[in-house]
């Protein structure tokens, strides 16, 4: 999987945001889960803003990097658009 992921988020917690999205080079869709740290830059609109305004439904990019041979992901920022709802 490459940085950023793209799509829905589908749910949120106080520390963590499922995401819903095509993986790039595949065709379905995958839900990805992260895990975000207290430092995680964070913009809705070019605003900064807290985990708590990240909504279900909202439109987000979420940028991260992974070490060589680790599955795991560190989310550096997350990217905010647009609720589907509005």
């Amino acid at each position: 999987m490459t940085s950023p992921f793209q799509g829905e988020v589908v749910s949120v917690t106080a520390n963590s945001v499922s995401v819903k999205g095509v993986v790039k080079g595949q065709s379905r869709l995958r839900t990805v889960n992260f895990t975000i740290p207290t430092d995680v830059k964070i913009v809705r609109n070019g605003q900064p803003c807290a985990m708590k305004d990240i909504q279900k439904g909202d439109s987000v990019s979420v940028s991260f990097v992974c070490k060589p041979g680790s599955s795991l992901r560190r989310v550096s920022e997350i990217e905010v658009g647009k609720s589907g709802s509005q």
